[in-house]
């Protein structure tokens, strides 16, 4: 045995000596081609292993490699380049500037162009940048990747947990909205309506010279997706996929029975009322001798933790073709479980796009995207789930859930455990498509016509089924009944296009003309009926005819547009663009139907000028570009000239009730569209051969012909009309950076980004300065806070009778309300709703930030983005804010923080406890409720580990790769304690919510 053991490491030493024979020492000198300056830092390494080195500053580099071995030179912002050793112990190397970055093209309205030549304000998002992130909608992804837009995700709930996007500010208030337009490979739709996996870009036009020529769509900013496409060659198969879980962000930590019963003993005392809980019932809470009569139930947390919140997502995808025909199918899945039980969400996704050459010149173009979606919630008698999250806040644990003889413990109508267990349920099913045909002629060099025809529906079909139920023998619920809804809607886009382009010596010029028609139309049917014979049977026909109801309607729009686009470069430094639309729109009167909107844009590329080259040759790019623009908003509701008769109005006559109908609302025949014109000064610049690139913004936006209702005399017997007679203006400024970093076997990326956006209102109708009730205040923000300023707590009686009098009973543990204003201008040492309220915050944050962090080493991968949001104010709803709000519950916070008499801080973070409700004057809208919902939240964190080559020849795929990470990992903030801030709640006496939940994933990336 020794003797085979010496034999055999002999023959790996000699080996190893004859492997270390056939190495060789290389040297060498890496310099710029176009000068011959040595190049520091750039990495050399052996093709297929980890040998490497990086040239010092004079451009020199040594290294030791198999004489037959490949090596690879690469720097950031130049070409890679591949040199067989063959031998040689010497090799120079001269590398050629990479000039792909200034070569990018970037998808713009109606076509693309080159980035560089761009003079409207673009940012641009590549599919790496949405690869492999646990999102459930496309809209999540935006969040921290781009400046100058606000993403806020106000839910979690499965199916309808997309996020809000507004681009540069909030540009109206009416009900035009704030949405951004959306296009999928050029047609109009809704960013959640593709799956992430299939997206290749997503460019987002946040200026008028970028989006006029979308016209009266335009106003809040436009959005274009373009999906992935097929390539020449071989079939390839890509699989990805993840599996995960879900838990919510944050969870408020409510005092338990015994600490409830204390509370409300205290309270009571505060109000001058008898204990509500004897010490012996207090004890009954603590020890859980008797859980039916002296329950212990965290029902909020038990109904957030009931679900799985199981979550995967798959996505199968086969692309290949020929120089002729090319194509990509690709097919997805979704499922979704709910933090609450009985809820899910399944959808299936499609998509097919197919590019052929039919001859030299005639090319044609198809896009098919389609998904089926099913959502399962569970429901309350007459609430749906977020409902009963909402109710589960306010019930204490002192009522009990599901008792050991069955029956359930309730408040009121509410009990989470009871609708979990009841037959009642909500159902959504959808089915979407959207599919494009474009056919492309070149009739001779630089010109070319295209034809597009599009097709979008979108159908649904919706179920509420309440049922009767038990909760003990004293109290039923019902009766059963049944809401059914379907509809359908559909929008038809036709496109016709003509382009031109032509070289003068260094004059570029290009020409585009187009013309599109869009018709929308849409289409409902609801029925009702109650009083079914069980629980089981929840079809229409099984209910009760006595009260059956059905309803219906249908709507429609038509759009009609020419617009055209002219381009101008010379010698690449001086860029001209001028876009145009001219807009007919069915939703205005005969006689203002068509609007025009103009942009004009210009840019210097400094960096071209020879001064630049001779004297600043390491700026790779510096441009200076300037717009200004108009953009128009049409969605004002479909009749709104039109004088329309409201039916279902049923009037008695002869003992019988009768079908009627009359004119409630007052038309405005002179409405138009709201106009926003748009100022945009922008400067990109790029050094470090491209390694660090940087783009800096100002823009003045102002929204003008906003839609507001004027208030008139209620002898007018009708709601009056709106009319264009607001206006509201953003300006602000924004910046991204990115940087990347080539250390060998390290690359770092960085990529900071950060908007600021000052909205205020700067007209409203008839030179009113404010509009309490909808939250307008001239020169202040939209949907602006308006209430008292805080001054503490009163302490004591003294306190009260020394201090201005309040608009309400104070008491000594209350909120004091400052005097700063009366009648003649001065403190009058009287506090009223008049003189003393002023806007106090804001619901629209003023700053967003995100940074998104790149890093690999060798096979490992690691990605962070992170995305914040500050500068604004909000509450939440009542039951979350307010202890024993209406017989609600207490946090621990509330208790901690509270004022008492033993303890009358003025600045207590709390209020004397007592019972509160809606009409409380303590809880009137102060600086003492409000809160910072600044937050800082890391949005995803991943890290990945991609298999050598060696294994997957061995395997035989081309790429595998592993990962872990997750969503909503983490979030600073100082809101109020144990609430998120992202997420959507109203601040009124009942605000239902779902909330946001992070996820924790596995995955794995397979190409064949």
């Amino acid at each position: 045995m020794k003797l085979k053991l010496l034999l055999f490491a002999s023959l790996l030493f000699s080996g190893l000596y004859a492997g270390a024979q056939d190495d060789i020492r290389v040297e060498g000198t890496v310099s710029f081609e176009q000068d011959g300056t040595p190049l520091p830092g750039v990495n050399v390494l052996v093709e297929g292993t980890q040998i490497g080195t990086v040239t010092d500053f004079d451009g020199n580099y040594s290294l030791t490699a198999p004489s037959d071995a490949t090596l690879v030179f690469s720097y950031i912002g130049f070409k890679q380049q591949k040199v067989g050793i063959s031998g040689r112990s010497r090799i120079d190397v001269a590398m050629e500037e990479d000039l792909a970055k200034l070569d990018e093209v970037v998808v713009v309205g109606y076509g693309t162009q080159r980035k560089v030549n761009l003079t409207g304000s673009v940012s641009s998002i590549s599919s790496e940048e949405l690869s492999d992130r646990p999102i459930t909608q496309a809209s999540q992804a935006l969040a921290g990747l781009s400046s100058g837009i606000s993403v806020q995700q106000g839910s979690g709930r499965p199916g309808s947990d997309g996020a809000s996007i507004r681009i540069r500010g909030l540009g109206t208030f009416s009900g035009a909205g704030n949405e951004p337009l959306v296009l999928i490979d050029g047609l109009a739709s809704s960013i959640n309506d593709i799956d992430p996996n299939n997206i290749k870009s997503i460019s987002i036009l946040k200026d008028a010279a970028s989006a006029s020529i979308y016209g009266t769509r335009a106003a809040n900013g436009v959005i274009l997706i373009e999906t992935k496409r097929g390539s020449s060659g071989d079939m390839k198969v890509s699989y990805n996929s993840y599996i995960g879980w879900q838990k919510v962000t944050q969870l408020p930590d409510f005092l338990d029975a015994e600490g409830y019963a204390r509370m409300r003993n205290e309270a009571n005392r505060n109000q001058g009322q008898a204990d509500a809980y004897t010490e012996e019932e207090v004890g009954w809470f603590a020890d859980g001798s008797d859980p039916d009569n002296y329950p212990n139930v965290p029902h909020l947390k038990n109904l957030l933790r009931s679900g799985s919140g199981f979550q995967t997502n798959h996505n199968l995808s086969f692309t290949g073709g020929n120089e002729k025909n090319k194509y990509l199918f690709a097919f997805g899945y979704l499922k979704q479980d709910g933090v609450v039980a009985e809820n899910t969400y399944n959808k299936y996704n499609v998509l097919l796009n197919f590019d052929s050459q039919i001859k030299e010149n005639l090319n044609l173009k198809v896009s098919l995207n389609g998904y089926s979606s099913d959502t399962n919630e569970p429901r309350q008698y007459d609430g749906d789930l977020t409902s009963i999250i909402g109710y589960a806040v306010r019930q204490g644990p002192v009522y009990a859930g599901r008792k050991s003889d069955g029956t359930y413990g309730y408040q009121d109508n509410y009990s989470p455990e009871a609708w979990l267990a009841s037959e009642s349920f909500s159902s959504r099913r959808n089915k979407y498509f959207l599919g494009g045909t474009e056919l492309t002629w070149n009739l001779f060099e630089g010109f070319e016509l295209s034809g597009k025809a599009g097709f979008k529906y979108f159908g649904y079909e919706n179920k509420d089924f309440s049922s009767s139920f038990i909760f003990d023998e004293n109290k039923t619920v019902g009766p059963n009944n049944l809401n059914v809804q379907d509809g359908e809607n559909q929008l038809v886009t036709l496109q016709a296009l003509a382009r031109y382009t032509r070289d003068f010596g260094a004059h570029n010029l290009s020409f585009l003309a187009g013309f599109s028609q869009e018709e929308y139309k849409d289409s409902f049917l609801r029925g009702y009926r109650d009083d079914f014979p069980n629980n089981e049977l929840y079809e229409l026909n099984a209910g009760a005819q006595s009260n059956m109801q059905a309803y219906g309607s249908g709507a429609s729009w038509g759009l009609r547009s020419f617009f055209g686009r002219v381009n101008y470069n010379y010698a690449g430094k001086y860029l001209f663009e001028a876009n145009a639309r001219y807009d007919g729109t069915s939703r205005f009167p005969k006689d203002g139907r068509w609007g025009f909107f103009p942009s004009f844009s210009a840019g210097w590329r400094i960096s071209e000028e020879s001064f630049i080259k001779e004297n600043a040759g390491w700026i790779q790019n510096l441009k200076l570009r300037a717009s200004w623009g108009m953009l128009g908003n049409q969605n004002i509701g479909n009749y709104p000239y039109q004088n329309v008769l409201t039916l279902g109005r049923n009037y008695p006559f002869g003992g019988n009730l009768i079908s009627g109908a009359r004119l409630t609302n007052l038309a405005n025949t002179d409405i138009t569209w709201e106009t926003t014109s748009v100022t945009n000064i922008g400067l990109d610049f790029s050094i470090l051969k491209g390694a660090l690139d940087i783009t800096a913004e100002y823009f003045d936006k102002t929204t003008s012909d906003i839609l507001y209702q004027v208030s008139v005399s209620d002898v007018l017997g009708l709601t009056p009309s709106e009319v264009n007679a607001a206006e509201v203006r953003n300006n602000g400024f924004e910046m991204s950076v990115n940087y990347t970093m080539d250390l060998g076997n390290f690359n770092i990326g960085i990529s900071p980004n950060f908007s600021y956006t000052k909205n205020r209102v700067t007209k409203l109708a008839n030179g009113l300065q404010q509009d309490i009730g909808q939250g307008l205040f001239v020169g202040h923000s939209v949907n602006s806070t308006y209430g008292y300023v805080a001054d503490g707590l009163f302490t004591d009686a003294d306190d009260i009778a020394n201090y201005p009098d309040q608009p309400y009973q104070a008491e000594p543990g209350f909120v004091r309300y400052k005097d700063i204003s009366g009648p003649d201008g001065v403190p009058d040492g009287v506090v009223d709703a008049t003189y003393d309220r002023k806007v106090i915050g804001s619901y629209f944050p003023k700053y967003a930030y995100g940074l998104n962090l790149n890093a690999d080493y060798k096979n490992f991968d690691l990605s962070a983005i992170f995305q914040g949001l500050a500068g604004y104010k909000r509450q939440i709803g009542s039951y979350q804010a307010y202890a024993f709000f209406n017989g609600g519950q207490i946090q621990q916070w509330q208790a901690d923080g509270r004022w008492t008499e033993e303890n009358p801080d003025r600045n207590a973070e709390y209020i004397k406890l007592t019972s509160l409700n809606q009409g409380s004057g303590t809880l009137m809208p102060s600086t003492f409720w409000n809160r910072n919902a600044g937050f800082l939240r890391l949005k995803n964190l991943q890290i990945g580990y991609s298999f050598p080559k060696k294994i997957l020849e061995i395997l035989k795929v081309t790429r595998l790769r592993v990962y872990a990470g997750g969503q909503n990992l983490f979030t600073l903030n100082d809101f109020y304690k144990g609430w998120d801030p992202e997420m959507g709640q109203e601040a009124s006496d009942n605000s239902p919510f779902y909330p946001i939940t992070s996820v924790y994933t596995f995955g794995v990336n397979v190409n064949f």
